[in-house]
C-alpha cells in the first residue's frame, strides 16, 4: 500500500513537471515562428515602400499589400497561440505555487511540533544524562544515534522550509515575468490589428483607383496571360527535347544490342515515342528524393512578396477575368539572388522576354526560373541545393524586379505553395 502511494505521488509530480516542460518548449517554438514572420513582414514592408515610389507599379503595390495582409493574418494567429500558451504557463505556475505553499505550511507545522515537544520535555529529560544513564554501551550508542538522527532531522526540516520558501519566491518571479510577457504580446497583437486595418484601407483605396482604369487593367492582365502561354510553350519544347534525347539514347543502346531498363512514370519501346522523360536508376532516385522534400524546399529568393498566385482563379481587381497561372510570381529587391531549390541538372538556359529562362531537371521533376540575369550556370551543369544561378532581372514595363517560379512533373504544373517551405 505504501509503495502504491509513493508511486502515485511520484507520477503526479512527474506529470506536472513534464507538462510545464512541454508548455515551455511549445512557447519557445511559437516565439521562433513569430520572429520568422516578423522578419518576413519587415521585408515585405521594404518592398512596399520601394514599390510606392514607382508610379508605374500600382498593380504590384496592391499585390504586395494583399500579400502582406495575408502574412499578418498568420502573424496574428501566432500571437494568439502564444497568448494561449502563456496563459497556460501562468495557470501552471499558479498551481505549482499553491502546491509549494501547501507543502511549506505542512513543513512549518511539523517543525513547530518538533520545537514545541523539545521545549516541553527539556526539563524532564536532559540528553546528556539520558545517554550517561544507559545500562550498557549498546544502549548508550543507540541513544546517541537517536539524538544524532533527531538533530539531523530537525536540520533537514529547516533546510526543506528554506528551500520551499526560495522555490516559491522563484515561482513568483517567474510568474511576474510570464505575465509581463503576456501583456507585451497582447500589445503586439493590438498593434498588428491596427496595422492590418490601415493596410486594408489602403487596399480599398488603391483598388478604387485601379477600377477607374479598368481598360488598362484588363489589357495588362491579357498581356500577362499571353506571356504565360508563351512560357508554357517554351517549357513544353524543353520537355519534348528531353524526351527526344532520352529516346535517342535508348535507340543507341538498342542498336548496340544492349538491354535498357525502363523506369519512370511511363515509358515506351526504344523505337516508339514517349510522353514522359525516361529515367535512369539514378534519376529515379533523385525524383524520389525531390518528392520526399515536398513542403521543405527552400525559396528561390530570400526576401520577396507574392504578387501572382498559382492556379485558375478570378483576378482580384477584375473578378470578371479568369487567370490561370502555371507558377507563382514574386516581387523582390534589386540584385536579389536566385538559387536552385534542389540539386539537379541544368537542361535549359535561353533568352525569354529580354532576360533568361532557366530549367533544372530533378529526375521526372523540373523547376523553372523566369526573368533571370547575370546567369552563373550553363546547360549540362549539375547544381546543388541553394546554389546561386543568377539574379532577378528588372522588368522594362514596370521598372520592378519580378521573378516567376514553376514546378513541373510530366505534363502537369504543380502548386509551388505546397512544395516550398512556409516563407
Amino acid at each position: 500500500m505504501k509503495k502504491a502511494i509513493i508511486l502515485l505521488v511520484f507520477s503526479v509530480f512527474a506529470l506536472a513537471y513534464f507538462g510545464v516542460d512541454a508548455q515551455s518548449k511549445k512557447s519557445d517554438q511559437l516565439k521562433k515562428n513569430k520572429q520568422k514572420i516578423e522578419k518576413e513582414i519587415k521585408n515585405k514592408q521594404k518592398l512596399l515602400e520601394e514599390t510606392k515610389k514607382n508610379k508605374k507599379a500600382s498593380q504590384q503595390q496592391l499585390s504586395v499589400l494583399r500579400d502582406q495582409i495575408a502574412t499578418r493574418e498568420v502573424y496574428m494567429t501566432e500571437l494568439q497561440n502564444e497568448i494561449n500558451v502563456l496563459s497556460d504557463e501562468i495557470r501552471e505556475n499558479q498551481n505549482e505555487s499553491s502546491r509549494l505553499a501547501r507543502k511549506l505550511t505542512c513543513l512549518k507545522e511539523d517543525y513547530s511540533r518538533v520545537v514545541y515537544n523539545t521545549f516541553k520535555n527539556r526539563r524532564r529529560r536532559d540528553p546528556l544524562l539520558f545517554i550517561l544513564s544507559s545500562e550498557d554501551y549498546s544502549t548508550m550508542f543507540r541513544r546517541m544515534r537517536f539524538y544524532a538522527e533527531y538533530s539531523q532531522n530537525v536540520k533537514k526540516k529547516v533546510e526543506e522550509i528554506t528551500a520551499s520558501r526560495n522555490e516559491i519566491e522563484h515561482k513568483c518571479q517567474e510568474l511576474a515575468l510570464i505575465e509581463g510577457e503576456k501583456q507585451t504580446t497582447m500589445q503586439e497583437q493590438e498593434n498588428a490589428n491596427n496595422a492590418q486595418r490601415q493596410q486594408k484601407r489602403e487596399v480599398e483605396q488603391l483598388s478604387k483607383k485601379l477600377n477607374k482604369k479598368e481598360a488598362e487593367l484588363k489589357a495588362e492582365i491579357k498581356k500577362k496571360q499571353q506571356e504565360q502561354s508563351r512560357l508554357a510553350n517554351e517549357i513544353q519544347k524543353a520537355i519534348n527535347a528531353e524526351i527526344a534525347a532520352a529516346n535517342a539514347r535508348n535507340n543507341q543502346k538498342s542498336s548496340a544490342g544492349k538491354t535498357s531498363g525502363k523506369s519512370g512514370t511511363s515509358s515506351s519501346s526504344s523505337g516508339g515515342k514517349s510522353t514522359t522523360i525516361t529515367l535512369t536508376p539514378e534519376e529515379k532516385q533523385l525524383s524520389s528524393s525531390f518528392a520526399g522534400n515536398k513542403g521543405k524546399l527552400p525559396w528561390p529568393v530570400s526576401a520577396c512578396a507574392k504578387i501572382q498566385d498559382f492556379g485558375k482563379h478570378p483576378h482580384p481587381d477584375a473578378p470578371s477575368v479568369m487567370v490561370n497561372n502555371i507558377g507563382i510570381e514574386l516581387l523582390t529587391h534589386a540584385n536579389a539572388e536566385v538559387k536552385a531549390v534542389f540539386k539537379g541538372t541544368v537542361t535549359t538556359v535561353k533568352d525569354f522576354d529580354g532576360a533568361k529562362l532557366i530549367i533544372i531537371r530533378h529526375g521526372e521533376y523540373l523547376t523553372i526560373y523566369k526573368n533571370i540575369t547575370n546567369v552563373t550556370i550553363k546547360v549540362g551543369q549539375n547544381v546543388s541545393t541553394g546554389q546561386k544561378i543568377g539574379n532577378v532581372a528588372k522588368k522594362s514595363d514596370s521598372g520592378t524586379y519580378e521573378f516567376t517560379f514553376i514546378i513541373n512533373q510530366g505534363q502537369n504544373y504543380l502548386d509551388p505553395n505546397l512544395w516550398l517551405t512556409r516563407h
